[in-house]
């Protein structure tokens, strides 16, 4: 299954050695690690000490949070440092809020305190003791979200939700008077306004989210190319399933904007 997780640390050396533990338990392939960052909360911003995944490149060293480097890192790992920070990143805005990851937030937020670290990553799980039991061993506390579609259940649900209102609002101007037409009909301008911003913002994140899950396809190839008996078969077997979730994505999703 695929989390969102974060872990927290109380020390730099813990949180170090955690994160290359996981890096081993990913060579091994007893979890795959789609995007992780090590990061040290300041009294009033995140500091990323280090960044794995496929936007690493394009993030300065040691880098602290701020408005110039909102989207460095995208995604279910950008998104949760940048509620850490008190800034969404990436294609989320800052009134638009991922609902799915509000109680992890909450679980984190109280327990990371100023001089403290955190780990969060994107990670495929097969059992959860993988991650568990070697981020206790450092002191680590781990929490954890899934985060299968739901960026794209969200998309669908606002979609509708802004259809809806433009369907009430429509409704109730055939019956208006005169005195309250004008306000109707411009509301109904403001919300299909609304409406075509976030279809652009959708649609964005949709060929995002579609090349995510190829970028993720073609890795699982290379590693069952050199992987041996049962780990090939598991590796296999994962390959198949991100295989069915893209021809089910090309489905679902592509008629929700139509």
């Amino acid at each position: 299954m695929e989390n969102l997780v974060i872990a927290t640390f109380h020390n730099k050396d813990d949180a170090f050695k955690a994160l290359n533990q996981l890096k081993a338990l990913n060579q091994l392939e007893d979890i795959i690690i789609y995007n992780m960052a090590l990061v040290e909360k300041k009294a009033d911003q995140i500091k990323v000490l280090r960044h794995e995944g496929p936007d690493t490149q394009e993030i300065p060293g040691d880098a602290a949070f701020a408005g110039s480097l909102v989207g460095a890192i995208g995604g279910p790992v950008g998104m949760a440092i940048g509620m850490l920070t008190g800034i969404m990143l990436g294609s989320v805005e800052e009134d638009d809020t991922e609902t799915f990851i509000d109680d992890l937030m909450n679980k984190v937020k109280g327990r990371l305190k100023p001089g403290m670290y955190a780990i969060v990553m994107d990670v495929e799980e097969y059992a959860d003791l993988f991650v568990d039991t070697y981020m206790e061993s450092l002191h680590g506390k781990v929490a954890r979200t899934t985060i299968e579609y739901q960026y794209e259940k969200y998309n669908r649900k606002q979609w509708k939700e802004l259809n809806k209102e433009i369907d009430e609002e429509e409704e109730s101007l055939r019956t208006a008077n005169e005195e309250v037409r004008l306000a109707i009909e411009e509301k109904i301008r403001q919300l299909k306004a609304e409406r075509e911003e976030r279809g652009k913002k959708f649609k964005a994140r949709r060929v995002n989210t579609k090349k995510i899950i190829q970028d993720r396809i073609a890795s699982l190839h290379q590693r069952i190319s050199v992987a041996k008996g049962r780990r090939k078969e598991t590796l296999k077997a994962r390959k198949e399933k991100l295989e069915e979730k893209l021809k089910q994505w090309n489905r679902k999703v592509a008629s929700v904007l139509t």
